[in-house]
């Protein structure tokens, strides 16, 4: 089963939220590897018009460089919009 936090079948778009911790090279790799899983799972399920995803993900507490996520969504660039909620 898979549940997005919304769909928007105006913008065709679904979001996703991830809550993972982006505090070392080994967990920022776990979670760039499960979000992508995660959304190429999930397109299928979803209306044709919904195609495209937005991640937010959420670092509030943690100690991130910009650097990291920078990494981030240049590796999720062709699966998702990524953004951050600090």
């Amino acid at each position: 089963m898979f549940t997005p936090e919304m769909v928007n079948t105006g913008l065709g778009e679904f979001v996703l939220v991830a809550n993972h911790s982006l505090e070392s090279t080994e967990a920022v790799r776990l979670s760039v590897e499960y979000n992508r899983a995660r959304i190429l799972h999930g397109r299928p399920h979803l209306p044709s018009d919904s195609w495209k995803c937005r991640l937010v993900h959420d670092v509030r507490g943690q100690s991130v460089s910009e650097a990291t996520l920078d990494r981030v969504r240049a590796q999720l660039r062709d699966v998702a919009a990524v953004e951050f909620k600090r």
